[in-house]
């Protein structure tokens, strides 16, 4: 493994695990969602599937970022470690298997709410929950550790740019929602301090709010702030 020369200056690759606990979080309550959809409730199905598309298409963002902007670096100054990240590759090629074809069911569910697709829907979301929290588990075992070591601070922010950058602009501050709503309050105060000042103000004024608001449409219940 090749180190940087100032060690001093790591990247802080803290926001990646709770960018992925909220991939964990979310991924693995779809099956429920959607198995909690009655036949036939169009309407229903409909704010189901819009939530699978928001995590699907977020969860693509975040992977083509690193296909990007990580795993050719990491190959170029780690190739000690060059069979872990090529599997690492392999697995994202793997779940945007699984990514598609649960859109490709996503959109049927949505305009059938038919039991039959509800159900191919849920097993493709829980083979994709699995098969994204072992991938997440073992990139932040094996990967994050490499990345302190080899990528500068720069290098690392500017993936982290990519990935804002991702979002629209009018679904940012309910994104940040589902972030910071499953953190605890000393990394959620971290998280927050990051932020430019114009960011954690609309998080206050109008963020919060907003993302309650869809918290409750999604699972019925207000969002535990504790949890």
């Amino acid at each position: 493994m090749t180190l940087t020369t100032d060690t001093a200056t790591r990247p802080d690759t803290g926001e990646m695990v709770i960018v992925h606990n909220t991939f964990r979080r979310h991924f693995n309550a779809l099956p429920g969602l959607v198995r909690g959809v009655a036949d036939g409730d169009g309407e229903r199905a409909q704010r189901i599937v819009s939530f699978v598309e928001e995590m699907s298409s977020g969860l693509h963002h975040h992977h083509t970022t690193e296909d990007e902007m990580m795993w050719p670096l990491l190959l170029d100054r780690a190739p000690t470690d060059s069979e872990l990240i090529l599997r690492m590759e392999e697995q994202h090629e793997r779940i945007a298997e699984l990514n598609e074809r649960a859109q490709a069911q996503a959109a049927r569910f949505a305009e059938t709410a038919d039991w039959g697709v509800r159900e191919d829907l849920a097993k493709t979301l829980t083979e994709l929950s699995a098969r994204l929290d072992e991938h997440m588990g073992e990139e932040e075992r094996h990967i994050l550790p490499v990345v302190e070591t080899v990528m500068s601070v720069e290098e690392w922010e500017a993936m982290g740019e990519r990935g804002r950058a991702g979002i629209p602009k009018d679904r940012q501050l309910v994104f940040l929602g589902f972030i910071l709503q499953g953190v605890s309050p000393e990394d959620r105060k971290k998280f927050l301090a990051n932020m430019p000042l114009i960011a954690r103000l609309m998080w206050r004024l109008i963020g919060k709010r907003a993302y309650v608001k869809e918290y409750r449409e999604i699972y019925g219940t207000d969002p535990d702030w504790n949890a």
